[in-house]
C-alpha cells in the first residue's frame, strides 16, 4: 500500500526529479477543479483514528489468541496513519505538512505487513512466523519508513514535494520515484497473499467462519479499494480516502470480535486440533493425491510402513509402501470403504485398510485418506474361535451320531425302549443345536448383508415343504398369495425355517398344528408384507420372547434361544421387525414384518393354496381337501381344534 498524499500535478515552477519523472507521468494527471471540502475530511480522519484505537484497546484482551497481536499492530498502524493524515490536512504551513507526511509512513508500512502476519497466524500457519521470518518480512517496511526523510537529497522515493490546491485549502503534492513504486508493489503483494490465505484456509462450510471471513474481507477491502481509487486518480480533490476507509474497517472488525468471537472461535484452533489429532493417533494415517503421491503421513504410519528417517512426501505410494499400494483400489472409492487387510514387513501384524475420498470445494476428489487399523488380536481371536468351533462341532457330531446309533440298537432289547427313546431325543436335540450354531456362524460371517427383492411366498413354500418332510407327524398349513416380493437379505429363508421348526418341535400336542400365512399390509402409508407363523403349542417363555422380538442376546441362558436370536437379527438386517401375539385359546403367533419391494398380487384362498403348491402331499386326492371355516382371531377352526383341512405327509 503506497503513501497516498495528494499526488497531483505540481504547480508551475516546482522541481521534479529526473528519476521519478518517467514513472510519474501517469500519476501527475489532473482530476479537475477540486471540490472536496477539507473541513469535512479532517473530522472523518480523526474518527477513523479514534475507532481504530478503540478497536485496539478491545483487542488487547484477546492478545494471546493466534493472530491477535498482528491485528492489534494493524489497528494501531491504521490509527497513526489516519491521525497524521488528518493533522496534515488541518495545518497550512508547508513544513508542518511535510513533517506529518513523513511521520505517517510509520503507520503506512505497518498495515500490509501486519495483515499478512495476521493471515498466517489466524489460519493456523503461525509456525511460519519465526523471528527470522518476521525480520525478513518487516525489513522492506523499516527501510521504507526512513526513505521519506532522505527525499531531500535524492529523488528515488519522493522526486518532488510542493503544495497544490485541494478542496478549500492546499494539500501536499508529491511525485514519486522508483523506490516508492517498489514498496507499493511489495505492499500489494502482502495484502493479496494474506487475503488469498484467508479465503483458501477458512472453512466456509461453518457458519461462524463464513461470517468471520466476510467481516475480515470488508475490513481489509474498504481501505484497499480506496487506495486503488487514489492510485487511479479517481479520488476528488487530490485527497487520499484510505485513512477514512479505516472507519469501515474498525466497525467491521469490531463487529466480528464482538458478535462472532473472532478469536475465541478461529480456524487456527481448528487446524491445530486436527493436526495434533491426526499426528497423535495410534492408527496409521496416510494422505494421497488422486494420482497416488504421498502428501502426508503421521508418526504411526511412518513406523508401520518403515519410512522413519526418510521423507516420503511427494513420492509415489508404490515406492514408499508397495504392499499398501497393492491393496488400494485403482479408481475412486466410496466416501468410506474398506479395501482389505494389509500384512506389513512384520508378518505377525495385520492391518485393516480403509480409504476415504477427500473432497475440495468442487465435486471432484482432491485426494484419498488411508487409515490402517491394527486387527491382529481380532484376527487371532476369530481364528481361535473358528478352530474351537469346528473341533467342538466335529467331535460333538461324531459322538452324538454314535449315541443315536446305539439308541437304535437298544430299542430292540426288551425293557430298554424307553431309555433308548430318551437317548435318541437328546442326541437329536444336540445335533440340532450343532446345526443352529453352524447357521449362526455362517450368518455372522456374511458381515452386513445386502437387501434385494425376494419372492417371500416362494421362500415360505420351500421351507414348509421341508418341514412337512422332516415332521410327518405335524400338520402344517399355509395361506399364500400367488407372489409377494419383499426387500430382504438372502438369509430370510433361515429365519422362516427357524420359526416353523420351533413351532413344531416345541409343541407338546400329539399332532402339532402350524399355520403359515403371507399378508400384504400398510402402516403409516408404507407397504409391508407380513409372514405370520401360528401354532397351538405352549406359550413361548417371556425370556425367549425378549430374544425373539427385541434381539436381546444378553438374556440368552440356554443355547435353544440361538435360533430365535438369529430370526431377529436377520429380520432387523432386512429393515423389518418381529412381533409376538398370543393365539386364542392356546398357542403363539409370531409376525415377521418386511418392507414390500413392489405392489404385489392379491391374497390366495386360505387353506387350499398350499395343496396346489406341494407335490409331496400324500393321500388319494390331496387337492380335493375341503377347507374348514376359521375364526379370524386364531387362524384355527371355529371350535378351537386344529384343522385337518390340509393333507400332510
Amino acid at each position: 500500500m503506497y503513501r497516498a498524499i495528494g499526488a497531483t500535478r505540481a504547480p508551475p515552477g516546482s522541481t521534479v526529479g529526473s528519476a521519478g519523472g518517467a514513472l510519474d507521468s501517469v500519476a501527475q494527471s489532473t482530476v479537475g477543479d477540486p471540490t472536496w471540502p477539507v473541513a469535512l475530511y479532517t473530522p472523518l480522519a480523526f474518527a477513523a483514528a479514534v475507532l481504530s484505537v478503540g478497536f485496539a484497546v478491545v483487542l488487547w484482551r484477546s492478545r494471546r489468541a493466534p493472530g491477535a497481536l498482528a491485528l492489534l499492530a494493524l489497528a494501531l498502524g491504521a490509527a497513526w496513519w489516519s491521525l497524521t493524515y488528518g493533522l496534515e490536512q488541518s495545518v497550512s504551513a508547508f513544513g508542518a505538512k511535510l513533517l506529518l507526511g513523513r511521520l505517517s509512513y510509520l503507520g503506512i508500512v505497518t498495515v500490509p505487513v501486519a495483515w499478512f502476519a495476521f493471515a498466517l497466524a489466524y489460519t493456523g500457519r503461525h509456525h511460519h512466523l519465526t523471528r527470522v521470518a518476521v525480520a525478513l518480512l518487516a525489513a522492506p517496511a523499516v527501510v521504507t519508513a526512513f526513505l521519506p526523510w532522505a527525499s531531500g537529497s535524492n529523488d528515488l522515493f519522493w522526486a518532488s514535494t510542493t503544495l497544490a490546491p485541494g478542496g478549500t485549502g492546499e494539500v501536499l503534492a508529491l511525485t514519486y520515484g522508483p523506490l516508492f513504486w517498489i514498496w507499493s508493489t511489495y505492499a500489494y503483494v502482502l495484502l493479496g497473499a494474506g487475503t488469498v490465505l484467508l479465503l483458501r484456509s477458512v472453512p466456509t462450510g461453518v457458519r461462524v467462519f463464513r461470517a468471520q471471513t466476510a467481516l475480515l474481507l470488508v475490513g481489509v477491502g474498504a481501505p484497499w479499494l480506496a487506495n486503488v481509487a487514489y492510485l487511479l486518480r479517481l479520488s476528488p480533490g487530490a485527497l487520499d480516502f484510505t485513512p477514512i476507509a479505516f472507519v469501515v474497517s474498525a466497525v467491521a472488525l469490531g463487529g466480528g470480535l464482538r458478535r462472532y468471537r473472532l478469536f475465541a472461535v478461529n480456524p487456527a484452533a481448528r487446524a491445530a486440533a486436527r493436526d495434533q489429532l491426526v499426528e497423535g493417533m495410534a492408527d496409521p494415517v496416510v494422505v494421497l493425491t488422486p494420482d497416488g503421491l504421498v502428501v502426508d503421513l503421521n508418526a504411526s504410519a511412518r513406523s508401520v510402513l518403515g519410512t522413519e528417517g526418510t521423507d516420503p512426501v511427494g513420492a509415489p505410494v508404490t515406492d514408499v509402501a508397495p504392499d499398501l499400494a497393492a491393496v488400494l483400489p485403482d479408481g475412486g472409492t466410496d466416501p468410506h470403504s474398506e479395501v482389505g487387510v494389509l500384512t506389513t514387513a512384520d508378518p505377525t501384524r495385520h492391518y485393516e485398510v480403509r480409504v476415504a475420498a477427500l473432497s475440495g470445494d468442487g465435486p471432484r476428489s482432491v485426494g484419498r485418506l488411508v487409515t490402517l487399523r491394527d486387527v491382529t488380536e481380532r484376527r487371532r481371536r476369530e481364528l481361535r474361535l473358528a478352530v474351537l468351533n469346528r473341533v467342538l462341532r466335529h467331535d460333538l457330531r461324531n459322538d452324538l451320531s454314535v449315541m443315536a446309533g446305539y439308541a437304535r440298537l437298544l430299542r430292540d432289547l426288551d425293557g430298554a425302549e424307553e431309555y433308548a427313546t430318551v437317548i435318541s431325543e437328546r442326541a437329536a436335540g444336540s445335533l440340532d443345536l450343532v446345526e443352529t450354531v453352524r447357521d449362526v456362524e455362517q450368518t455372522l460371517e456374511h458381515g452386513a448383508p445386502t437387501c434385494s427383492p425376494i419372492d417371500i411366498v416362494g421362500v415360505v413354500d420351500e421351507q414348509v415343504r421341508a418341514a412337512r418332510r422332516s415332521h410327518p407327524e405335524a400338520e402344517v398349513e399355509t395361506a399364500l398369495p400367488a407372489a409377494e416380493r419383499v426387500l430382504a437379505t438372502d438369509l430370510v429363508s433361515s429365519a422362516v425355517d427357524n420359526l416353523v421348526e420351533n413351532a413344531i418341535e416345541h409343541n407338546d400336542a400329539d399332532r402339532p398344528w402350524v399355520r403359515v400365512s403371507v399378508v400384504r399390509t400398510e402402516r403409516e402409508g408404507r407397504p409391508w408384507v407380513e409372514v405370520r407363523v401360528t401354532d397351538d403349542g405352549p406359550t413361548i417363555p417371556e425370556r425367549d420372547r425378549a430374544v425373539l422380538v427385541g434381539g436381546d442376546g444378553a438374556t440368552l441362558e440356554e443355547a435353544s434361544g440361538l435360533g430365535l436370536w438369529l430370526v431377529n437379527w436377520i429380520v432387523a438386517e432386512s429393515g423389518g421387525e418381529v412381533e409376538y401375539e398370543s393365539n386364542d385359546p392356546r398357542g403363539n403367533v409370531v409376525v415377521v414384518r418386511l418392507p414390500a419391494a413392489e405392489p404385489g398380487g392379491g391374497e390366495g384362498d386360505e387353506g387350499g393354496t398350499d395343496d396346489e403348491r406341494d407335490p409331496d402331499l400324500t393321500g388319494t386326492d390331496a387337492r380335493q381337501a375341503i377347507p374348514v371355516e376359521r375364526s379370524r382371531s386364531s387362524g384355527r377352526p371355529a371350535d378351537g381344534t386344529p384343522s385337518r383341512s390340509t393333507a400332510v405327509d
